[in-house]
């Protein structure tokens, strides 16, 4: 018991000191940006679930696409923001690429 018991703490120990250690807090931006980056997912699995219906059921889902499209256009917006304060080199790349596929996301729908 006394093993069990003593191996549980070192265990816990261990995950205290990994999570310490390695998972650093996000910064603000990059919070935004996570968020902006799952929205955007959010926004093309709607897209694709959209396109589905109309191939199933022939349903006129052309609202659904056009607020779709609207959203992309909104959070493109604000990366546009979040791109000019970001300073740190890895968070603007990542903000470019998001960006370019909005852009091309966008560029196709319109």
């Amino acid at each position: 018991m006394k093993k069990i018991l003593g191996l549980a703490v070192i265990i816990v120990i261990g995950c205290l000191g990994y999570n310490h250690f390695f998972n650093k807090p996000l910064s603000a931006d990059e919070r935004d940006f996570r968020r902006i980056e799952d929205a955007y997912d959010s926004a093309q699995s709607r897209y694709g679930r959209a396109n589905r219906m109309l191939a199933a059921s022939g349903m006129d889902v052309s609202s659904d696409i056009q607020d779709v499209v609207i959203t992309v256009e909104e959070l493109e917006q604000e990366l546009a923001e979040l791109k000019d304060r970001v300073e740190e080199d890895r968070l603007q790349r990542k903000v470019a690429d998001l960006q370019s596929k909005m852009e091309k996301f966008l560029k196709d729908k319109r």
